[in-house]
């Protein structure tokens, strides 16, 4: 899966010469915490949350620290900005934009193209892509099968389930501690009565370690 299937695809901007109050405003508005700072479509910057909180109180160093209120409506967007920021392209792997984020601790992407914004993608959007994947959010039912470490074993689980007639959400391979040749298929299900899938399954050999309807 690729950035431009999940990125929304008209975000929120602001200008670099707004006040840092439009900033808070805008993100408290629509409930986010990422600006990308645009020139007629050209990326410049982008302002975060945590950059207007720290913009908003200045402590000085020492023992006698001072602190100084600030005021946001005559801050401007540009002194507190992220200049150049990391960005990825529509065509940039999930996979490769999540990785991204978790190396640079941020929690939001701009996607461009040519320089032009075109979208962004935040940690949450990703959150829900693994929500949806993983089928949380549905009524479902798991079987844990043991199979061998290889595409012939997890192709002949395939196919008994297909054979009964039931329809996989999700599936994931997990190490199995008693042996290195084995691993554990997790297969998430619609709901369903697990038990003729269970039966289907150990006649062909298979060991299941548990069913969950």
């Amino acid at each position: 899966m690729i950035v431009k299937e999940i990125m929304v695809t008209k975000p929120i901007t602001i200008g670099k010469s707004d006040s840092l109050k439009k900033a808070q405003d805008l993100m408290v508005e629509n409930s986010i915490r990422h600006l990308p700072v645009v020139e007629k479509s050209k990326l410049l910057g982008i302002i975060t949350e945590s950059d207007i909180r720290g913009a908003f109180i200045y402590q000085g160093n020492g023992e006698n620290k001072e602190v100084f209120q600030f005021n946001p409506a005559k801050m401007l967007v540009i002194d507190y900005m992220t200049q150049n920021p990391l960005s990825v392209a529509p065509e940039t792997n999930i996979e490769d934009a999540a990785l991204m984020m978790y190396q640079n601790k941020i929690g939001g992407l701009p996607v461009t193209q040519d320089g032009r914004l075109v979208g962004i993608i935040s940690i949450m959007d990703m959150l829900g892509l693994l929500v949806d994947m993983m089928g949380i959010l549905h009524s479902s039912s798991r079987v844990d099968v043991l199979i061998d470490k290889n595409q012939e074993a997890m192709d002949r689980v395939e196919k008994i389930i297909a054979e009964q007639g039931l329809e996989v959400i999700a599936t994931a391979l997990e190490p199995y501690s008693k042996g290195k040749n084995k691993q554990v298929c997790a297969i998430r299900l619609d709901l369903c009565e697990t038990g003729p899938l269970v039966q289907a399954l150990e006649k062909a050999g298979f060991k299941v370690l548990d069913a969950i309807d």
